[in-house]
């Protein structure tokens, strides 16, 4: 008969050494994995906020207009700062379907676009009469109503007594604007891009964040020949920064940069 023998003492040692050796190199290969893969995460989510934001910024600048020496109505872009700016956003632009009374226009629903319908209290309608573009606050809008000679269903803005727009005639292009700001701001111990209503009087909102303090988010106003401006009138494009940072106490701080220069309507050319 053979010999059966076990493993002795010494070997079931060093097995478990090299066990344990192997199981703590796959540990760390996990952990480093998972860091990995959780920074990874965190830095698209980033790019992909930074991205987000941008095109929001881009959109809402890129319709605003500008004229040399221009009176305030003539003029979209109200305030400047490098950290904030405060505009007359478009909202939507139609025209009169019938000669408008002097407390009363109405537009076309067929030839109207917007982002959404005009809204009392909030927005401003400008009518383009002889020598520019004259501000009307809309007090009263109504939707039901309809435009005369079949030209379908109209929106009915009620306005403050203006004797001159009864001279206005069917096809006088509307612009319904918006008052608004954009700025850098802290809430909550970080730094957010906010956007609010001027003329509604909201609160600001966060857009976009968190962002770096103090520099997330950087506005350039440039000139016909790309050269900084401070004078409003002849502010032609923008270029737009924005800087977002992540911070973990186990990958620690993550930075990314996204600048968009957009050129304004006055800056395009005929």
């Amino acid at each position: 008969m053979r010999e059966e023998r076990g493993y002795t003492l010494v070997e079931i040692m060093l097995a478990l050494v090299i066990m344990l050796v192997v199981a703590g190199a796959l540990h760390n290969l996990l952990l480093t994995t998972q860091r990995l893969s959780r920074k990874q995460a965190s830095q698209a989510d980033l790019q992909s906020n930074l991205r987000a934001g941008s095109i929001v910024v881009a959109n809402e600048l890129r319709e605003l207009s500008t004229a040399p020496s221009g009176t305030a109505a003539q003029n979209d872009i109200l305030r400047i700062a490098p950290a904030a700016v405060t505009y007359r956003a478009m909202r939507g632009v139609g025209f009169l379907c019938q000669t408008p009374t002097a407390t009363g226009l109405r537009i076309g629903r067929q030839g109207f676009t917007g982002h959404r319908d005009p809204q009392p209290g909030r927005d401003t309608a400008y009518v383009f009469v002889a020598g520019g573009w004259l501000p009307l606050a809309v007090t009263g809008v109504s939707t039901g109503s309809a435009c005369p000679a079949s030209q379908g269903a109209g929106i009915s803005l009620t306005i403050a007594n203006t004797p001159a727009v009864t001279e206005l005639e069917s096809g006088t292009p509307v612009r319904i604007t918006e008052l608004m700001e954009l700025r850098l701001y802290r809430s909550e111990g970080k730094s957010w891009l906010g956007a609010r209503s001027v003329s509604a009087g909201e609160p600001i909102q966060p857009v976009v964040g968190p962002l770096s303090d103090g520099n997330g988010f950087a506005l350039e106003y440039l000139n016909g020949a790309g050269v900084p401006t401070v004078d409003l009138t002849d502010i032609q494009s923008i270029r737009i920064t924005l800087r977002g940072r992540v911070e973990d106490s186990a990958m620690g701080s993550l930075d990314e940069q996204l600048t968009t220069a957009i050129t304004l309507r006055n800056g395009l050319g005929p």
